[in-house]
């Protein structure tokens, strides 16, 4: 019996690897959310025909890492890399299908000036790092905003050239709708805003206490082994439900990967989080019967 178990377990997959994948699928949306490191994490919803076994789909980039897809249901499935930038991903059955993956060949650096290069072969939403300076549009796009401090593009299908700088400081602003197509290389726009640091001082003082005050409200009593930042992340966990995956909070806290890596295991590390692996991506579980304070 388990013999034959095994034989039709051999079979499907067989079965799986031949029948073509279908191309019948339609775009719901694609978002790049861009790091100040250069790293884009690439999220691509998609509708599915519910008969299909399988669909093939064109990924931005050949080269990507922890790529993860999912039905609607948040459920993993199972996929392969077919030619060029192509992937297959195994629906059966699924009706929708997300794939989220990071690649840092979208973005190349000259001098001070970051240039995002791709072609989308949809209509896409761009979010640039947060205080980044938009500099430089090779097209028109169909808005130009700001959500959370970072300018954020709607644009449609076609190949794209987008250049921004990157404030080292963390206060420069961009101004919505005032962007003028400057080439790579030319005036990023408003110089860093220069605040006395009298001002400075008093902000970081005050803005101490508010926090003191306020993470006391979200998660309790805090160990001393814990940084602001950390706690913001834990915070974060705890509002999505207890668990995430690492691209949520590299996207929420504009972190680049490898930072956002190290804080996740120094929380690990101290018990606070337990990181497991979800197909090819990391899942970030906040351990709620610890007591952070104890």
């Amino acid at each position: 019996m388990k013999r034959l178990g095994l034989l039709i377990l051999a079979a499907f997959v067989i079965f799986l690897a031949l029948v073509p994948a279908s191309f019948a699928f339609t775009s719901k949306s694609l978002s790049l959310s861009v790091y100040p490191d250069g790293y884009v994490t690439v999220k691509q919803v998609f509708a599915v025909d519910q008969k299909t076994s399988s669909v093939q789909v064109p990924l931005i980039s050949g080269v990507v890492s922890n790529l993860v897809a999912t039905d609607q249901n948040g459920s993993p499935l199972s996929y392969g890399f077919g030619p060029g930038q192509n992937i297959t991903v195994y629906t059966l059955g699924a009706t929708s299908m997300t794939l989220r993956y990071d690649t840092n060949t979208l973005t190349s650096k000259n001098g001070t000036v970051w240039i995002l290069s791709f072609d989308a072969r949809y209509n896409s939403t761009i979010v640039l790092p947060q205080f980044s300076t938009l500099g430089y549009v090779s097209g028109t796009p169909y808005s130009i905003n700001e959500t959370n401090n970072s300018p954020e593009l709607r644009i449609p299908s076609g190949s794209w050239r987008i250049g921004y700088g990157v404030s080292l400081s963390g206060v420069t602003t961009t101004t919505t709708g005032t962007q003028q197509g400057v080439g790579p290389g030319g005036p990023l726009g408003p110089s860093p805003i220069e605040i006395d640091g009298a001002v400075v001082a008093v902000a970081v003082i005050a803005g101490g206490f508010a926090f003191r005050w306020w993470r006391k409200q979200s998660i309790g009593p805090i160990s001393g082994d814990l940084r602001p930042d950390d706690v913001q992340v834990l915070n974060f966990i705890q509002e999505k439900g207890g668990k995430v995956l690492e691209p949520e909070i590299r996207m929420r806290f504009a972190l680049p990967k490898t930072s956002a890596w190290r804080q996740i295991k120094r929380l690990e590390r101290l018990g606070y989080v337990k990181v497991t692996k979800l197909g090819s991506q990391n899942q970030i579980e906040i351990l709620k019967e610890r007591n952070p304070g104890a």
